[in-house]
């Protein structure tokens, strides 16, 4: 064989594997069982309405418009513990409504009010001091 034919037959090959990696789960996946279909997150959003640290898990009782869940976190407590306070708006990565969810992907974090914070050109002013 030529060398141009092996080197087209190469990217002939690449490219239906590219394209064949990203639109077969959608074409290929309401034929498939449902132990081979690829289970996409959708992404809940909820307040936190309580929130209760007990030694190494974290948990989070999230109220959303589908009913409310127990999130618990055992991995990265301290840092989610910081992260995370009673009233804020969570984004969670779900694979499905369910009311205990062990380690969800948090994807973002509102706040009630955010937090008004001092200008860096601004001079703190003295309490003796009169204003110009």
């Amino acid at each position: 064989m030529k060398p141009w034919l092996v080197f087209l037959i190469l990217l002939v090959g690449i490219a239906l594997g590219v394209v064949g990696t990203i639109f077969a789960p959608d074409v290929a996946g309401p034929y498939l069982h449902e132990a081979f279909r690829i289970k996409k997150a959708e992404t809940i959003d909820g307040e936190v309405v309580r929130k209760l640290r007990e030694g190494d898990r974290l948990l989070l009782t999230v109220q959303t418009s589908q009913g409310s869940f127990l999130v618990t976190f055992k991995k990265k407590v301290a840092e989610i513990d910081l992260l995370v306070q009673q009233g804020d708006t969570l984004t969670l990565a779900l694979r499905r409504y369910e009311p205990f969810v062990d380690e969800p992907v948090i994807e973002r974090v509102r706040r009630l009010e955010p937090t008004p914070r001092p200008k860096a050109h601004a001079l703190p002013s003295s309490p003796g001091a009169a204003a110009p």
